[in-house]
């Protein structure tokens, strides 16, 4: 599997499976052998965008289902292309690839601006981020970081976000109790707490599980220990694309559910699939599987969404109230 990283501006270059270069704008499908809303396999090839593919734990089943030959059971031949953000990725999506996976409040942000895009599915129902420390620090718990500094991305971000809410509920306030503390990315955290900047880093699966093993650093505590109705990203078509390729579509779909069924039942094979494919030892990978393997799922609960939601209107990025019906299509894959 190959992939390349795509900046932040929209004058993204991809490279075309038939060879030569293209520009995101007047990027279709490289070809499409059927489509429509018919039952049956339909074949199709093209690039499909990803968010974090490399770097984030829910990409899993999109590498197992490549690597064991899932999407061409079901006629896909898909080229993932990587997107380093929610928002980047759904702007891929709506300005010509047509389809892939994204954080879920940027879907909803997406569609408050007028965007055509339509949640089909769930991928990864767990809130992602996690805060650790050195081996040797003092702090064994959210608790011990009053008076600390815990290290988040950007304001705004995800790993903001979930510090402040994480925090918040054990009774620790950001700004009084700790301070919160923006450097960058989660490699960037992760030098910071080893530079004695911060106390805290946060990072997310599996890199958590990889700075743990080469390290010796702790999880100190991981925010789905604290959020429990959460989607933390899912499938994403415009519903123009939809409307051409509903069959491509639920292939994928099925393709997806195999490797996430291969996550359930047969984890240390699947484990040795993701790590091959992210360049991860067999037995990290594994770890942060296992630490995962519970959300996998192509389906919402209403709690998920409204959670999704909320959280989008706490940080004013969602103004009103979303569509439901217009922007999820909850069966669309059953």
């Amino acid at each position: 599997m190959s992939f390349e990283q795509i900046g932040r501006r929209g004058f993204i270059k991809i490279t075309a499976a038939a060879g030569g270069t293209l520009f995101l704008g007047g990027l279709t499908a490289c070809s499409q052998d059927g489509g429509g809303s018919g039952g049956g396999k339909a074949g199709y090839s093209g690039d499909v965008a990803i968010t974090g593919l490399a770097s984030l734990i829910h990409s899993a089943p999109f590498f197992i289902a490549q690597s064991e030959g899932y999407y061409e059971e079901e006629g896909l031949t898909l080229e993932h292309i990587q997107f380093p953000g929610g928002l980047d990725t759904v702007r891929g999506i709506e300005s010509g690839i047509g389809f892939g996976t994204s954080s879920t409040i940027p879907v909803f942000i997406a569609a408050e601006k007028g965007m055509d895009v339509r949640i089909f599915g769930n991928v990864y129902t767990a809130a992602s981020v996690d805060f650790i420390a050195l081996p040797g620090s003092p702090i064994t718990s959210i608790e011990d970081v009053r008076g600390k500094k815990v290290a988040v991305s950007t304001p705004g971000s995800n790993s903001s976000y979930f510090a402040d809410r994480t925090l918040r509920a054990a009774g620790i306030i950001p700004g009084k109790d700790v301070e919160l503390i923006s450097v960058g990315s989660a490699s960037d955290s992760w030098t910071a707490v080893s530079q004695n900047v911060v106390d805290v880093a946060w990072t997310a699966s599996p890199l958590s599980e990889k700075i743990a093993s080469e390290s010796g650093a702790k999880v100190i505590w991981r925010s789905r220990d604290y959020v429990t109705d959460w989607s933390d990203t899912c499938l994403v078509a415009t519903g123009s694309f939809i409307d051409e390729n509903t069959d491509a579509l639920k292939g994928w779909g099925r393709a997806l559910k195999k490797a996430m069924d291969l996550i359930t039942n047969d984890l240390e094979k699947a484990a040795e699939v993701y790590g091959k494919a992210i360049g991860y030892k067999p037995e990290v990978a594994l770890e942060a599987l296992k630490n995962s393997q519970n959300f996998y799922s192509l389906d919402f609960t209403d709690a998920q969404l409204a959670a999704v939601v909320a959280a989008g209107k706490e940080q004013g990025q969602i103004t009103k109230e979303p569509d439901m019906d217009a922007i999820v299509m909850r069966n669309f894959l059953s």
